[in-house]
C-alpha cells in the first residue's frame, strides 16, 4: 500500500463523519404542504375566494390519494358553507342619542363602531333603551343580568367583558354568547356597549373604532336565513366614553358610578331615559365557502363508531385592500394557519398506513378568521352523528421558527384528553405546561370551542415558550412572530422556520390522535368542570386527579 493510498484510508472517516444529515422527509413533505398553501397564488386564502377553492382541492385531492372516505355533503370532501356577507352602502353611518330633549349625533368610525345590518337597502332603527349590566346569562351560576327588565322592542345596553375574579374562561364563553342570545330572547332590538374602565385601558378608542366600517359575515342556515348567535338582532353598536356619558345623564347612576361598580363586580339594570335611532345602508353579498371533511374508519368494531376529529382552519385573511401600487398585499397566511393544515394533513398520511381502533374524523374548517364560522356551521349541521364524537383536537398557528421543548393544551385541564395529550408528549421528551396567559381565555378562541358547546371534550393545541435546551427563546418567537407578521404580509415562507421543529410538532399531533383513538375508554369531562357540566350535564365523567 503506498503512502498516498495510507493517507487516504486514514482520512475515510472523518470524511464519513462530516458527510451531512440525511434529511428528514417528514419536514420536507411537511414544508412542502405548507410551500404551496402560502403561495401567492392562493392569495391569501380569503373567505369565498379562489384561492381558498384551491387550497380546499388540494386538502381533498390528498385525502383521496390515501384513500379515506369522503365525509361531507352528499358523498363529497365538502360541506358547503353559506354566509350573508355584509358592507355599509351608505358614505356615512349615524345615529341619534335622545336623551330629555338633548340630542347627541354620533358618526360610525369616530364616536361609535356601527355593524352593517342583515338586508339589503337603507333603514332606520329607533327604540328606548334599558340598561342591563354586563348583559350574562347563565343560570347554573345564578346569574341572570335581564331578570326584571322589558327588553321588548328595545336596545339592551351592555357593559363590555364579564367582571373582574370570573375565571377568565368562563368570562369569555358568557360575554362571547351570552349577551346575544339572551337579549334576543328577551325581545331586544340590539346591542349597544359601553366600556368598563378595564376596557378603556386595555384598548385605545382610536383602535376600537378603527375597523367600524369593515364587512360583517354571518352564518347562514340551510333554510337561508341568518344563524348563529343573537342572529336576529339589528343592531349592534360601541359607543365612546363620552356618548356613554350623556347615555346615563338622567339615569339612577351616572356613567362614572356604572363604571366605578363595574370595577368591583355586578351591576343591577335599569331603565334608561331617551331613544337611540341608527341610520345607515348596506350591501348584502350571498358568498359560500366550504369545509373540507374526509374519515378514517376505525379497526376495532367495538369501537370504530366512536369518532376522534383533528381540525385546524385553512382560511385566512386574503388581499390587502386599498395596496398602494407594487406593495405586497397577500396575506400569505404560512404560520396562520398553514402549518395547522400541514399538521392535519401529515396525521392524515401517517394515519392511513396504520388505522387506529376509533374511527378519524380530518376536518379542515373555512372561515375562522371570520369568527370560528365554519367549525360553528358543522357543529349546528354536523355530517356524521354528532353523538359519536368523543373529541376534538384543533391545531391552529403552532410557532415553529423555534425548536420548542414544551406544548400547551388549552382545555386540556377540563376533561382527561390532557393525560393523552402528556402521554404523547412525553414520548417526544417534551414538557406539557400550563396556559401562560390564562388572561387571554384561548380555550374559547378557536374552532375546538364550537365543539365544546355541543358537549364534546377538546383540546387546542399550541407550542410552549421553552426551548429544547431549556430556555425560553421559543417565547421570544411568539412575540416577535405576533408583534411583526401575525395577520401581516410578512406571514410568509421567508419567516425562519424549522423544518425539524415542524416534523417534531407533527409527529407529536399524530400520536396525540392515536393515543385517544386507541383508548380504552373515551375521554370524559371532570367531575365539575364548567363547560361539561353547562354542555355535557349527562355524560359521565372522571374524577380530576389531584395536583401533588
Amino acid at each position: 500500500m503506498t503512502k498516498r493510498t495510507l493517507l487516504l484510508a486514514a482520512a475515510l472517516p472523518l470524511i464519513v463523519a462530516a458527510a451531512p444529515a440525511k434529511p428528514d422527509p417528514l419536514a420536507a413533505s411537511f414544508r412542502a404542504h405548507v410551500a404551496f398553501l402560502a403561495d401567492d397564488l392562493l392569495e391569501g386564502r380569503g373567505l369565498g375566494s379562489r384561492g381558498h377553492e384551491i387550497a380546499a382541492n388540494y386538502v381533498a385531492q390528498h385525502f383521496a390519494r390515501l384513500g379515506l372516505q369522503p365525509a361531507g355533503d352528499n358523498g363529497t370532501w365538502y360541506q358547503r358553507v353559506s354566509f350573508a356577507q355584509s358592507r355599509f352602502a351608505s358614505e356615512r353611518e349615524t345615529a341619534t342619542l335622545d336623551v330629555g330633549g338633548q340630542k347627541i349625533n354620533l358618526e360610525n368610525g369616530a364616536t361609535m363602531a356601527l355593524s352593517p345590518g342583515a338586508e339589503t337597502g337603507a333603514e332606520e332603527v329607533s327604540g328606548e333603551m334599558v340598561f342591563v349590566g354586563y348583559g350574562l346569562y347563565d343560570p347554573s351560576q345564578g346569574i341572570n343580568d335581564f331578570a326584571g327588565l322589558d327588553l321588548k322592542g328595545k336596545f339592551a345596553v351592555i357593559l363590555s367583558g364579564a367582571p373582574e375574579g370570573m375565571n377568565s374562561e368562563v368570562a369569555a364563553h358568557l360575554a362571547r354568547t351570552s349577551k346575544a342570545i339572551a337579549a334576543q330572547n328577551a325581545g331586544a332590538i340590539g346591542l349597544i356597549t359601553v366600556r368598563t374602565l378595564r376596557e378603556a385601558a386595555r384598548l385605545p378608542w382610536a383602535k376600537a373604532v378603527a375597523s367600524a366600517r369593515s364587512p360583517r359575515r354571518l352564518l347562514l342556515g340551510p333554510d337561508g336565513k341568518p344563524l348563529g348567535d343573537g342572529s336576529a338582532l339589528k343592531v349592534r353598536a360601541n359607543i365612546d366614553d363620552a356618548a356613554a356619558t350623556a347615555l346615563f345623564a338622567a339615569a339612577p347612576m351616572n356613567f362614572a358610578a356604572v363604571q366605578a361598580a363595574a370595577a368591583k363586580g355586578m351591576v343591577k339594570g335599569f331603565p334608561l331615559a331617551g331613544t337611540f335611532t341608527v341610520r345607515r345602508a348596506t350591501s348584502v353579498e350571498r358568498i359560500t365557502s366550504p369545509n373540507v371533511l374526509a374519515l378514517l374508519p376505525g379497526t376495532d368494531k367495538s369501537l370504530a363508531n366512536e369518532i376522534v376529529v383533528i381540525s385546524a382552519h385553512l382560511d385566512h385573511v386574503g388581499i390587502k385592500a386599498n395596496a398602494k401600487p407594487g406593495e405586497d398585499a397577500i396575506f400569505n397566511g404560512a404560520m396562520d394557519n398553514a402549518t395547522g393544515s400541514a399538521t392535519l394533513l401529515e396525521a392524515a398520511t401517517a394515519l392511513a398506513k396504520a388505522p387506529p381502533k376509533r374511527s378519524v374524523l380530518f376536518l379542515a374548517t373555512t372561515a375562522e378568521e371570520s369568527g370560528l364560522l365554519g367549525a360553528d356551521y358543522f357543529a349546528r349541521q354536523p355530517t356524521v352523528d354528532v353523538k359519536r364524537i368523543i373529541a376534538d383536537v384543533n391545531i391552529d398557528m403552532p410557532i415553529l421558527t423555534c425548536d420548542f421543548g414544551d406544548i400547551v393544551a388549552f382545555g386540556g385541564d377540563r376533561s382527561t384528553l390532557g393525560a393523552a395529550v402528556a402521554a404523547a408528549a412525553k414520548a417526544e421528551k417534551l414538557g406539557v405546561s400550563p396556559d401562560p396567559q390564562p388572561e387571554e381565555a384561548v380555550f374559547t378562541r378557536s374552532d375546538h370551542y364550537p365543539f365544546v358547546r355541543r358537549g364534546v371534550p377538546s383540546v387546542f393545541l399550541k407550542t410552549g415558550w421553552s426551548d429544547v435546551k431549556g430556555g425560553q427563546s421559543c417565547k421570544e418567537a411568539e412575540r416577535q412572530f405576533r408583534l411583526n407578521s401575525y395577520h401581516e404580509v410578512s406571514d410568509q415562507l421567508t419567516l425562519p422556520f424549522d423544518w425539524t421543529a415542524a416534523a417534531k410538532w407533527s409527529r407529536l399531533n399524530t400520536a396525540i390522535i392515536r393515543q385517544i383513538a386507541n383508548g380504552k375508554t373515551a375521554p370524559r369531562w371532570y367531575e365539575g368542570d364548567y363547560f361539561g357540566t353547562a354542555f355535557a350535564p349527562n355524560a359521565p365523567k372522571a374524577a380530576k386527579p389531584k395536583v401533588r
